[in-house]
């Protein structure tokens, strides 16, 4: 569980192959968008690891607001834009509140 309103942050990391946009965006469980976390193109495969001092995820909508207790998804879409192939996974987020 993701406490926001205590500074927690989510770290997570990537794989990637060659010539790859990668795209890590939130949506809320009804699928609404929440915040992108990642746009980026990269030529070369690689991982990235997204932690505290990198651009993990602090529980915050694209306006910079908390977001409410409860479900959200993490999805990752990896795309080759010349071969037009496409890779994507998804991950439960639970974000909580301290009583």
């Amino acid at each position: 569980v993701l406490l926001p309103s205590l500074g927690e942050t989510l770290d997570f990391s990537y794989s990637f192959p060659n010539n790859s946009r990668v795209l890590v965006r939130i949506f809320d469980i009804s699928g609404r968008f929440i915040t992108s976390l990642v746009d980026e193109y990269y030529s070369n495969s690689g991982i990235v690891k997204r932690d505290e001092g990198s651009s993990a995820w602090d529980g915050r909508d694209q306006l910079g607001q908390i977001v409410s207790p409860g479900t959200y998804i993490m999805h990752m879409e990896v795309m080759n834009p010349v071969t037009g192939e496409t890779q994507t996974d998804a991950a439960p987020i639970v974000v909580g509140v301290k009583n």
